[in-house]
């Protein structure tokens, strides 16, 4: 069991919904996928995510997802990500799944 933390550090992340726009392999990593999300920004944010052992790339196009948008930026093999998406995972990463929102809920609505 992960520390226990106050509720003035959980309120610091900033969930909002994010729409799959694109999403490929990662050139030079098997695990990772590069997704174009759009959450409400002028431009779709780059995240990069290891999941690709459980998804298709072209079976995600459409899905709105749970996104972490106020994460530092971090690279991932040479490649920049801004942001995490959220996901359930059984014990030692046997099964992983997107969250993902039924409504019809634009990229960027908050998620509280």
């Amino acid at each position: 069991m992960k520390e226990k933390i106050d509720y003035e550090d959980f309120s610091k992340v900033e969930f909002k919904i994010g729409v799959i726009k694109e999403c490929v392999k990662h050139p030079n990593a098997d695990r990772l996928l590069v997704f174009q999300i759009d959450v409400g920004e002028e431009v779709p944010r780059q995240i990069i995510s290891s999941i690709a052992e459980f998804y298709n790339p072209e079976d995600v196009i459409g899905k709105r997802v749970v996104v972490v948008t106020n994460l530092k930026k971090a690279k991932f093999r040479g490649m920049e990500s801004d942001g995490m998406l959220v996901c359930a995972s059984l014990p030692n990463d046997e099964d992983v799944e997107l969250l993902t929102i039924t409504k019809d809920f634009p990229g960027g609505t908050t998620v509280d």
